[in-house]
């Protein structure tokens, strides 16, 4: 029950999200389009920012079911190629607002979270293509899978603005195998002695990334972003409102200094001491940065 309300949740988000872009989204208009109440929703995501990234993280989950199902057929590996990279383009006829959504945020996310399983994401897509490439054309290929990769993506990413965006009419069955004859063009020039653009290994370059944890800073403001939103709820007037919302913003604001002032922080979270819902979030916050509570 509670996962299939998540879904009807998340959907109905994608649909705003798509329409009027995530900041001009309000939790009100969601749960009004959910038909649920605004207390409920906390139920299930516990701020507009866990929904965003959970959006992300069920529709990548989706995509990667599907590549699953090509997997298991046991294709040759030439065969396995194009029809693997035919996903995206048969998901887009079935999730068009979500890639919307998507292709805003590449280029842009407000939340380092998200944008780290967004890079997550596209790290295990990068194992994905170095493995499939080595099985059609040979280890031979390796040192210049960041060129095919760059090729790929841009071709792929440009017939995907061109359909959603441009809204071109445009036979997206055709595209992975043209994809697929131009890396036989490119593989063909570099056996030739073509030099390779890409001098260092993508999956290098992003197992690097920090993509796999925040700071203790980021964990906290983001608790601090949530106590914002649940303050919205709860039962004070809208002077306690103010008052409790400033010492939220003013901390989050500390934590994006460079030296942070602990005794500082403390003393501000003790202002916040008289809310018990948010009790655990101010244990939370305490423990990530090394704070006594008073």
């Amino acid at each position: 029950m509670k996962a299939r309300k998540q879904k009807e949740i998340i959907e109905s988000a994608i649909r705003l999200f798509a329409e009027n872009g995530f900041t001009n989204t309000s939790i009100q208009e969601i749960v009004n389009d959910c038909g649920i109440s605004k207390g409920a929703f906390y139920n299930y995501f516990p701020s507009k920012e866990a929904l965003h990234i959970a959006i992300f993280k069920y529709y990548f989950e989706e995509m990667k079911t599907r590549t699953h199902e090509i997997e298991v057929q046991q294709l040759p590996p030439r065969d396995k190629l194009t029809s693997l990279l035919s996903v995206p383009f048969e998901q887009l006829t079935k999730q068009k607002d979500f890639f919307t959504v998507y292709m805003r945020e590449q280029s842009f996310s407000i939340n380092k979270e998200l944008r780290q399983v967004m890079e997550k994401t596209q790290y295990e897509m990068l194992v994905w293509y170095k493995t499939i490439l080595e099985e059609v054309y040979g280890k031979k290929i390796t040192e210049y899978t960041g060129d095919i990769i760059m090729l790929i993506e841009g071709i792929r990413s440009s017939y995907l603005v061109a359909i959603l965006i441009q809204d071109l009419q445009i036979d997206a069955k055709l595209v992975p195998t043209f994809i697929v004859n131009r890396i036989d063009d490119m593989v063909a020039s570099f056996d030739k002695g073509e030099e390779p653009i890409m001098k260092r290994n993508l999956l290098n370059i992003f197992s690097n990334n920090s993509f796999d944890s925040l700071s203790n800073c980021e964990k906290a403001s983001s608790l601090l972003a949530d106590m914002l939103e649940q303050l919205e709820i709860l039962d004070y007037s809208d002077e306690q409102k103010e008052g409790l919302k400033g010492v939220i913003v003013f901390l989050i604001s500390e934590l994006k200094k460079q030296t942070i002032e602990k005794y500082t922080l403390q003393g501000m979270l003790a202002n916040l001491k008289t809310v018990k819902e948010f009790d655990n979030y101010r244990k939370k916050i305490a423990n990530l940065l090394e704070l006594q509570l008073l």
